[in-house]
């Protein structure tokens, strides 16, 4: 037990100062360099370094158990500043997935209804382009225009929202998107079922939806670590370049990492729901019918995002399955 708890604790203290440590004493650093030179000598590295080597000097005249306090003030210092950066994180995911605070109802319902007109004005066009789809006849001219056309506008709806938008921001209506329509497809609510699906999951997906959800999380902290050092930049015009920079980087990936951890999600319910459904004897939609007596109906589905009619596979859960495990998951509420 004891070399067991010994390994925990190198890898705790790893990942402690990879995650904290390591970012806090860079900013730290960043500071240190605008308090000597400012923006007026912003790179004058030969004073930068003239103070430094003054510093040490200076250092090198303390005790050892002096060294040894500033050193470890240093570090706690890091890691202070590390721990506060993690903690605006989660306000900033909050930016990310559109969930604004009060405040910012008014700004988020604009953009909310901004992207959904652009959204169903695609959707329109892409609704009459497939009725007016001639006969099919592929390698026709006519046709062929017509495929490429629908495309076109869906490729443009779909960097908007795969669904209907609900949320200001990409990020918000990737992830919300998944749950409406998983929703028309199998009639679940993804915000219910997500615990007990999570639950009948094999290993490795797991592991693949932790992978892919740290990796969003990576994103947004490089985003709030980029803010910290545009705030530098009012004093040091240098550190605004690095938060420039690394709020790019981090923007483009976590868009990235938000789509993936999205189908990811989707493609674990459209993979494991039916044994979901198994493990509460809810394999068959007579069985899901006989629960539904007396309960509430659910909201009626997204029309512009619904499944096309058509025959089900076995391997997919009918709606009104969905819908019982539904009732079963709000215990009537």
């Amino acid at each position: 037990m004891s070399s067991v708890l010994d390994g925990l604790g190198e890898k705790l203290a790893d990942k402690w100062i990879s995650a904290l440590a390591v970012p806090g004493l860079l900013l730290m650093a960043a500071s240190a360099a605008a308090a000597v030179l400012g923006q007026t000598d912003a790179l004058d590295l030969a004073a930068l370094r003239a103070r430094a080597e003054q510093e040490a000097a200076r250092a090198g005249g303390w005790s050892t158990v002096a060294q040894l306090a500033v050193l470890g003030a240093a570090v706690l210092g890091s890691v202070a500043v590390g721990a506060f950066v993690r903690a605006c994180a989660t306000a900033a995911e909050r930016v990310w997935t559109g969930t604004w605070p009060a405040p910012a109802d008014r700004a988020a319902t604009w953009l909310t209804d901004r992207r959904r007109t652009r959204w169903t004005d695609l959707q329109d066009r892409i609704t009459a382009l497939r009725e007016e789809m001639p006969v099919p006849a592929p390698g026709h001219p006519a046709y062929e225009a017509n495929r490429a056309e629908i495309d076109r506008l869906t490729a443009l709806r779909d960097r908007i929202a795969l669904a209907q938008p609900q949320r200001p921001t990409m990020t918000g209506d990737r992830f919300a998107g998944a749950g409406t329509r998983l929703r028309n497809q199998y009639g679940i609510d993804l915000a219910a079922a997500w615990t007990r699906l999570w639950l009948v999951l094999p290993d490795a997906v797991q592991a693949e939806l932790r992978t892919s959800r740290a990796g969003f999380g990576t994103a947004v902290d490089g985003t709030t670590w980029a803010a910290c050092y545009l705030a530098l930049g009012l004093f040091w015009w240098p550190a605004a370049l690095i938060g420039l920079v690394v709020g790019l980087l981090a923007w483009s990936r976590g868009r990235r990492a938000a789509v993936l951890h999205a189908e990811l999600v989707e493609s674990a319910a459209d993979l494991h729901l039916k044994t979901l459904a198994a493990e509460f004897g809810l394999g068959d939609p007579a069985s899901a019918r006989d629960s539904a007596v007396g309960s509430t109906p659910d909201p009626v589905p997204d029309p512009a995002s619904a499944p096309v009619p058509g025959p089900a596979p076995d391997s997919t859960v009918d709606p009104e399955v969905g819908r019982a495990l539904n009732r079963i998951f709000r215990k009537g509420a």
